[in-house]
């Protein structure tokens, strides 16, 4: 899942970094053939988390803390990513109104995203109910990860976490995207009208922060729609290829438990993803929360869940991606798009490096010029992302 990287940049540098101060590097053996399913060692090979023991209230709730959730179970080959994303610029810690779960079925290349409205209102271990968006601000990681395991039984293995000005370079570092709105904006962005509109980062930025009523579950579909369309991009014209120098680029400035040997190990799987049929979309949604009107001065309304149809959403969301299913012709073309590139752009000779933990450092150099790539061949079936769920996916 390479695209977590690409959203991972951290607080602590002043103004955009240049990609041109890097050097591309050579990328592992395993993945000079995208082909070969990838073979993961020891260190990249995360280890199930101790399941925590949960915190009593601090202080009353608003409403009744609902009991815990048992935990959700996994396949062995199973791994969850946190994708984050925070409300202020660095290095304040603001909410995290972006949260996307992503279960990776790695031996079987299948993945599924669970994406979390801000404000579903849920129980914050040691703290009291309160929306979900201000567990990463009461505490950290650390609350975040015994809030997803107290309601819905699972406990992130890795995390990435964004700022907005990061973001924004993404989208910009990407080219853009093309994005299809379906309902107009009219009183942000500098106005949306319906239709198919190429938005930079800050565009786009706007687009997945707009709150209009309140309602969040509809920011949410958005903010999906656009990981769906980084995600795509990211492994088209051999992009993955700019892993490494992306890295040495970000690597002081990063706010994620993720090595540089995990992102590189993974870029076959990457590819694989690229197959639209792969990743399947579910978003906690009106089909499992209520309206709620929190009864105090503040008339905040937040998403009450329904815990039942909650529970089916992610286990549905973890039962789908232990199906297999053959590999759409599109992954041969990611695959031989990525070979140009990196044929391009390395070559094979000694680097004057220093290895420190089993990732390389060195003084930043140019970085060569990508070689124009031929056409990407992409049929009609991948306009879109699809989703397995019963939910109407963004064109």
């Amino acid at each position: 899942m390479a695209i977590a990287f690409f959203i991972s940049c951290n607080p602590d540098h002043q103004g955009r970094p240049s990609l041109s101060d890097t050097q591309t590097i050579l990328l592992p053996e395993e993945t000079q053939i995208p082909g070969n399913t990838p073979t993961l060692n020891a260190s990249s090979a995360a280890t199930r988390l101790p399941w925590p023991t949960f915190a009593e209230p601090n202080r009353a709730s608003v409403t009744q803390i609902p009991p815990a959730v048992s935990p959700l179970e996994l396949n062995e080959d199973v791994r969850v990513w946190l994708l984050l994303g925070t409300e202020l610029e660095a290095p304040n810690a603001g909410r995290t109104d972006a949260i996307h779960l992503i279960f990776i079925n790695e031996r079987l290349s299948k993945a599924s995203v669970v994406s979390v409205p801000g404000n579903l209102f849920v129980y914050l271990p040691g703290h009291n109910m309160q929306r979900i968006n201000s567990a990463y601000a009461l505490g950290g990681m650390p609350l975040l990860r015994d809030t997803l395991a107290y309601n819905f039984g699972i406990r992130p293995d890795r995390f990435v976490l964004a700022h907005k000005e990061e973001f924004s370079w993404l989208v910009d570092d990407m080219g853009g995207i093309e994005v299809s709105v379906l309902f107009a904006i009219r009183d942000d962005c500098d106005g949306l009208p319906a239709g198919l509109h190429h938005m930079n980062g800050n565009k786009t930025l706007c687009y997945v922060s707009y709150l209009k009523d309140g309602d969040e579950v509809d920011r949410t579909y958005r903010q999906q729609q656009v990981l769906q369309l980084l995600f795509t991009k990211l492994v088209q014209d051999g992009r993955l290829a700019e892993l490494p120098a992306m890295y040495l680029s970000y690597q002081d400035k990063m706010e994620t438990d993720i090595s540089l040997a995990d992102f590189l190990q993974r870029i076959p799987l990457a590819l694989r993803l690229g197959d639209p049929q792969r990743i399947s979309y579910f978003v906690i949604g009106w089909e499992s929360a209520s309206l709620w009107e929190l009864p105090d001065h503040t008339k905040t309304r937040v998403l009450l869940p329904d815990l039942e149809a909650m529970a089916k959403t992610f286990a549905q969301a973890a039962s789908v991606i232990n199906e297999s299913s053959p590999l759409g012709e599109i992954v041969v073309t990611y695959q031989w798009q990525l070979t140009e590139a990196i044929a391009g752009t390395q070559t094979r000779q000694p680097l004057d490096m220093q290895t420190t933990a089993g990732v390389p450092s060195r003084t930043p150099t140019p970085r060569p010029t990508r070689t124009p790539l031929p056409p990407v061949y992409t049929p009609a079936s991948t306009a879109i992302i699809a989703t397995s769920t019963p939910l109407t996916p963004y064109p």
